[in-house]
């Protein structure tokens, strides 16, 4: 991923994102392996914005159908009860 340039490699593979997608990634790869409850992702990528917290969860699954492979772990993992997590790779 280059935040300069703000494009987003999974391998070798340019990945579309969006700018709300982006942006939720690079909030998770400043936080690898830390729980990351919803009121946190909200604060930190919709700051100031009226949504509810359900919007995460949606954009988690849209990260997921862009960069989870077939049969491979999921990369951005749920914590029950707490929030998610990017695994390790």
């Amino acid at each position: 991923m280059s935040f300069r340039l703000r494009l987003t490699f999974f391998g070798a593979a340019l990945v579309a994102l969006t700018a709300r997608e982006f942006a939720l990634l690079a909030h998770f790869l400043r936080h690898p392996r830390l729980v990351l409850t919803r009121d946190q992702l909200l604060a930190a990528v919709w700051a100031g914005e009226d949504t509810d917290d359900n919007v995460v969860a949606v954009y988690v699954g849209y990260l997921r159908a862009k960069l989870d492979g077939d049969g491979a772990p999921r990369l951005i993992q749920t914590v029950r009860g707490f929030g998610y997590s990017l695994r390790e790779a």
